[in-house]
């Protein structure tokens, strides 16, 4: 199966996107230089190729968010590569409304099982589809910033709550 991918400038850097005609596979927030991120999507991807006009949807979609004129995602993801688990996890977290946030804690409760505080974080740490399926909008039950993955760390993290309207003060949001 065929492999496109993207890279492209929001207001926060570079990011970029890979598809196939089953969804998107893997999205890659801002964090990197252009070059870096093209390595990285090259090395994840080999089969890839840069083709802008297949993923037009998709770019204009994060463009529009990371403008503040998007809210809602209305893209294809391809979680074929996700377990059930994960995929648990994200059909719940991606019901969280943007400009919210929820605790580690409260996602494994609405999955069913309040002991998987590590699971969810592994599988949030997992998520090849970030912003789409709101990982950035999960935090520590104090209000804490935690476990960010993405090459920006947990300043991306704060950046993205702040892009939806969510105060964070010393790596904190209002307690969830």
């Amino acid at each position: 199966m065929e492999s496109a991918h993207v890279i492209f400038q929001v207001k926060l850097g570079w990011m970029g996107v890979v598809g196939n005609e089953k969804g998107l596979q893997r999205i890659y927030l801002p964090g990197l230089k252009r070059e870096e991120l093209k390595k990285r999507i090259t090395s994840e991807f080999p089969e890839s190729k840069e083709n802008a006009g297949s993923l037009t949807r998709e770019k204009n979609q994060f463009v529009e968010y990371f403008s503040g004129e998007r809210i809602k995602f209305d893209l294809t993801l391809d979680l074929s590569g996700a377990t059930p688990f994960q995929k648990k996890v994200y059909a719940v977290m991606s019901k969280i409304p943007f400009g919210e946030v929820r605790s580690y804690r409260w996602l494994a409760q609405r999955i069913g099982n309040p002991k998987a505080l590590r699971a969810v974080g592994s599988a949030n740490a997992r998520n090849q589809w970030p912003v789409v399926i709101p990982c950035h909008r999960i935090v520590g039950s104090d209000g804490r910033l935690t476990g960010f993955s993405a090459p920006g760390g947990l300043d991306l993290k704060a950046s993205l709550l702040k892009l939806e309207g969510i105060p964070v003060a010393k790596g904190e949001v209002q307690a969830v």
